[in-house]
């Protein structure tokens, strides 16, 4: 029995440090995975409302951008974009991620018009850094709601121009949608030019003022994305063409026939008639 004993404790030993030498193997070879990675970010001004990054646009400095669980919980990160625009969050936990702007940011007048992938992923081993883009942009509004803002306000707008910035000696130009039309005032082209044409599909930032009690888009700056056919007037009578149809087509385009001119006299630059199709007169500059 004494014999069986020695025997027995030295096998057991054994086993035991095998044990432990094949858990610990390969424990100090470095390749262990990294548990960390990192996300880009980009903030850039969309300033002529085509809706991706070009040479009219702007990068973004002073973006605060925050970065938490996607799952939801408390921040883990905040960042400050630098003068290009650009940040990158290092050292950021394996998992999944939730990026947002914070408003309070970027200004009064600008919106966070969109986030490519609000939702980032950082994976073991990754061989490229996600890159998030982030797209600032005015408030874009149809122009009947661009009407209807407070005086001073900066508004985008997209619609088809119905007279050009030629047509008028005081740069002034008129803009349609499916709402309703506007007169554009000190208006002029992105990248300059003299002139563009009806029917041309545009997109204008603006303020909103007014003019002979009317709202107007001041100082408003064309951008030119594809031409369309030109705009069709709509025929009303001298009468409704005096008052603009009571207000309803301010700044439209419209057709007048079988008028008879009963006045007609230069007036500084300009040339003034006044003519009637017997409905009632009408002013024409």
């Amino acid at each position: 029995m004494r014999r069986t004993m020695t025997r027995i404790a030295p096998a057991a030993a054994a086993v035991l440090l095998a044990s432990a030498a094949c858990e610990n193997a390969g424990s100090d070879l470095g390749f262990q995975v990294s548990a960390t990675g990192s996300v880009e970010v980009q903030v850039y001004l969309d300033r002529d409302g085509s809706r991706g990054l070009n040479q009219a646009d702007t990068l973004f400095p002073g973006a605060r951008i925050s970065i938490r669980p996607a799952a939801g919980g408390k921040v883990i990160k905040t960042v400050t974009t630098g003068i290009l625009g650009a940040i990158l969050i290092e050292n950021v936990s394996v998992g999944n991620y939730r990026l947002s702007v914070e408003t309070g940011s970027i200004g009064d007048s600008l919106l966070i018009a969109d986030v490519s992938d609000p939702e980032v992923s950082i994976v073991p081993e990754a061989t490229t850094t996600p890159l998030v883009l982030v797209r600032l942009g005015y408030p874009e509004l149809s122009i009947r709601a661009a009407r209807l803002s407070p005086v001073g306000r900066r508004v985008m707008v997209r619609g088809l121009v119905l007279s050009g910035l030629q047509s008028f000696r005081d740069t002034t130009s008129h803009l349609s949608d499916t709402s309703t039309t506007i007169r554009l005032t000190r208006a002029s082209l992105r990248g300059g030019g003299a002139g563009n044409n009806p029917g041309d599909s545009v997109t204008v930032l603006g303020s909103v003022s007014s003019r002979a009690g009317q709202p107007t888009l001041d100082f408003a700056l064309l951008t030119v994305f594809g031409q369309r056919p030109a705009p069709v007037p709509v025929a009303i009578s001298s009468a409704s063409a005096a008052t603009a149809q009571g207000g309803v087509l301010d700044a439209g385009l419209v057709l007048v026939s079988n008028m008879v001119i009963s006045e007609s006299a230069a007036q500084g630059p300009d040339y003034r008639l006044v003519a009637s199709d017997g409905t009632g007169g009408l002013t024409i500059i």
